[in-house]
């Protein structure tokens, strides 16, 4: 798990994939939003827009990806994102292979805040339970980079 702000993205050089999508992120404000997804570099790197409204933590549950490692940036509004060890979880769905995802259910781990201009990756070790509302639901606008592991 990587917890950063865009500000801090030279930091990445040695991490070409992650800084060319870290890049294409602080490029990207609320009002030049895309609809659709940002290739990148083909199926290794891509950005996908996402615009949500978070919700109780009671009404989330950790996901988990093999073929990915994931890059939460806010864009506008404040998410929280809970990540835990893959292991400390429980799987409640099994793992799509065609999705890439597979969903668990747990209740403790490291709790981050992303506010405008905050990123977050998760590797495939990371479950993360997202779109949590820190206080009350807010309507967030982020991007979510896809970084293919091999």
């Amino acid at each position: 798990m990587i917890l950063d702000s865009l500000d801090h993205r030279s930091c990445y050089a040695e991490m070409p994939e992650l800084k060319k999508i870290l890049d294409a992120m602080a490029e990207i404000h609320a009002e030049t939003m895309p609809r659709t997804k940002i290739v990148i570099d083909g199926d290794r790197a891509f950005i996908n827009p996402v615009q949500m409204t978070t919700k109780p933590f009671a009404e989330t549950k950790f996901e988990a990806h093999k073929r990915y490692a994931d890059v939460h940036c806010v864009i506008s509004g404040t998410e929280e994102i809970i990540v835990n060890d893959l292991s400390k979880v429980k799987e409640i769905e099994t793992y799509s292979e065609e999705k890439d995802i597979g969903f668990y259910q747990g209740e403790n781990g490291t709790v981050c805040i992303l506010k405008p201009g905050d990123f977050l990756v998760c590797f495939p070790q990371d479950a993360h339970r997202v779109a949590i509302a820190p206080s009350i639901p807010d309507a967030v606008i982020k991007l979510v980079g896809k970084i293919k592991v091999d």
